[in-house]
């Protein structure tokens, strides 16, 4: 564990990592950190043509998504179709993919595995497209995705906090090796609501050093709200899974953000 000043700022960078500090303290810090995540994801809003699902991972029942992943979704989609907006088209961003796959593949739906070496195992998107499309129809987005898988406990994090200690910024993930190579999955990066500019550049290229320090050369994430962010320092799109799925407002100006899979060699 170790401090880095923030040049012409009172604020500091503090690295934290599972040789520093213990588990539980690992995840309390973590969850701080996606708390003030979750706090700026408030400022965006998803795009009203795009419907948003969250199956009960828990319900191992034969009416649930796992039990029966293209029958629980075909439900899904007929109770849209019902209110009259019907889905063109359905995507499904799943950690189950195992377990879920042949059911889905047998209703038609592509499959794409979404490799992330030190991201949850079994990744996999799903999608399937209405034949004909239907104008002005919806995308419906399923999102069954297991949090508490243990291979994504946190094993470092970076912190951005002030002369009082509070966190104005963080960045979290867990680090694996495959093949010889050490790859990074990151979880969750954020500044506070009302930070300076250019306090999200600072915070990402710190965190590369940082993971370089670790030996890391390949990162891997996913994000909803801040592709043209991570485009900028270097990611590239490895799956575009929802074009246009979130908005938000600058201005009078509306901007959406897709829905994609990214990487980056260190």
């Amino acid at each position: 564990m170790n401090n880095v000043a923030v040049e012409n700022s009172d604020l500091r960078f503090e690295r934290l990592t599972l040789a520093d500090v213990s588990s539980q303290r690992m995840q309390d810090e973590a969850a701080a950190i996606f708390e003030l995540f979750v706090q700026r994801e408030a400022e965006f809003g998803v795009h009203p043509s795009v419907v948003i699902h969250y199956p009960d991972i828990a319900d191992r029942s034969d009416a649930g998504f796992i039990g029966d992943a293209a029958r629980y979704i075909a439900a899904q989609s007929d109770g849209l179709s019902a209110d009259g907006r019907p889905a063109d088209r359905i995507v499904v961003l799943t950690t189950f993919g195992d377990r879920v796959g042949p059911s889905l593949v047998a209703a038609g739906f592509k499959s794409i595995e979404i490799d992330m070496p030190a991201g949850p195992d079994h990744t996999f998107a799903f999608t399937l497209d209405a034949t004909p499309p239907t104008p002005g129809g919806l995308t419906l987005y399923v999102e069954a995705v297991d949090e508490a898988d243990e291979k994504i406990r946190p094993a470092f994090a970076l912190k951005l906090t002030d002369s009082q200690g509070r966190l104005h910024g963080g960045a979290c993930g867990s680090i694996h090796e495959r093949g010889g190579r050490r790859y990074a999955y990151l979880a969750t990066m954020t500044t506070a609501a009302g930070a300076a500019r250019g306090s999200g550049t600072h915070l990402a290229e710190e965190l590369f050093r940082f993971l370089r320090d670790q030996g890391v050369s390949t990162i891997h994430l996913g994000t909803q709200t801040a592709a043209a962010f991570y485009q900028k320092l270097g990611f590239r799109v490895v799956h575009r899974l929802v074009p246009g799925m979130r908005t938000r407002t600058e201005g009078r100006k509306e901007i959406t953000d897709d829905l994609v899979m990214l990487a980056m060699d260190l």
